[in-house]
């Protein structure tokens, strides 16, 4: 489907915080309060927003992220869901992506080193390692979250990306804090009020909580889980083997996916590929455009460059996943 300046505009200001107010995004798109509420929940209905997520580094945390690929081997759909669910419920995995090229899914779990991450791994494989075949493991050491600016069809604007990982200072968080990110995972826009019943705390000590967890970096920031698949966009996934690598043409790589409008993730990794770069493009042809641009532009470090269709980007996501066990199932968020 097309989206309309208008539904674009309060996406890209969504995707940039998922818990501004209704009043400031009508404010910045220029619509009123009532007619901004009506759009988003319009968007929301057609499945184009998907979810509000909380950015947190868990990194800060003292966890790193390992990401395994792999292919599919005799596995129908019935079985594809009881897979799909039997990791969900493994209570340090964040992510989960159906993917297609080379390897069929993707999963992210948190650990706080290889041997943790080692035993969560070695049981996924005791119990489907006969369905899930020629897994590759990344261990992802950096990432650097975008905007969306092709959404808004204007040259991007320089700005300090959400962060994650490389040697952080840990932060131990307290019972509070923990419970506060659980519920904030995939409920970015709930009010501290509600938060505040849920917890049985002051709403006052709910927002302070919040507060300085974006001032110590546990917060990166909230953004919107938005399926670009909906409105005539796909999402693929690069994975690039670099040479000559050195912290200056590291950085200029960042900033070469920071500031072009269809790259919205940058990751350094250690394993089979050195980067992964996320992006959503119309086309084939512009997919085949930007690899050559990358190509081109980084020609002195970049020795290969493969590529994977993201057909469900984060069919699980939940950034910090180890109370998702304890959450309410029956909880439903009110974001009005």
């Amino acid at each position: 489907m097309d989206l309309n300046v208008k539904d674009r505009k309060i996406l890209a200001e969504l995707d940039l915080n998922a818990r501004a107010t209704f009043q400031e995004i009508g404010k910045k798109v220029r619509l009123s309060k009532e007619t901004t509420i009506y759009r988003i929940k319009n968007l929301e209905g057609k499945g184009i927003i998907q979810r509000y997520t909380t950015l947190v580094n868990f990194s800060k945390l003292g966890y790193t992220g390992y990401g395994v690929f792999s292919r599919f081997q005799n596995v129908n759909e019935t079985l594809k869901k009881e897979i799909i669910e039997y990791l969900s419920k493994i209570p340090e995995l964040y992510w989960v992506a159906l993917i297609g090229g080379k390897y069929d899914v993707v999963f992210g779990i948190m650990a706080k080193n290889v041997f943790q991450f080692n035993k969560i791994y070695y049981k996924i494989l005791n119990k489907y390692g006969s369905h899930l075949v020629d897994n590759t493991i990344i261990i992802r050491t950096e990432l650097r979250q975008s905007k969306r600016n092709y959404l808004v069809n204007k040259k991007p604007e320089l700005f300090k990306p959400p962060h994650f990982g490389k040697e952080p200072e840990i932060v131990k968080l307290d019972e509070l804090n923990a419970n506060i990110l659980s519920i904030l995972s995939n409920h970015a826009r709930m009010n501290v009020v509600d938060i505040a019943k849920m917890l049985d705390k002051p709403a006052s000590t709910i927002a302070s909580r919040i507060k300085q967890m974006v001032k110590n970096k546990i917060i990166e920031g909230f953004t919107t889980y938005i399926k670009s698949q909906s409105y005539d966009m796909q999402s693929y996934r690069l994975l690039i083997n670099l040479q000559n690598m050195d912290e200056k043409a590291r950085n200029s790589l960042f900033s070469y996916v920071n500031t072009n409008p269809n790259m919205i993730l940058g990751i350094e990794t250690v394993g089979k590929w050195n980067f992964e770069i996320t992006l959503e493009v119309e086309s084939h042809e512009q997919l085949q455009e930007e690899i050559s641009k990358l190509r081109s532009d980084f020609s002195n470090i970049i020795r290969n460059i493969d590529f994977l269709i993201m057909f469900e980007d984060d069919l699980v996501y939940d950034p910090y996943p180890l109370k998702k066990l304890e959450r309410n199932e029956n909880f439903q968020p009110k974001y009005l």
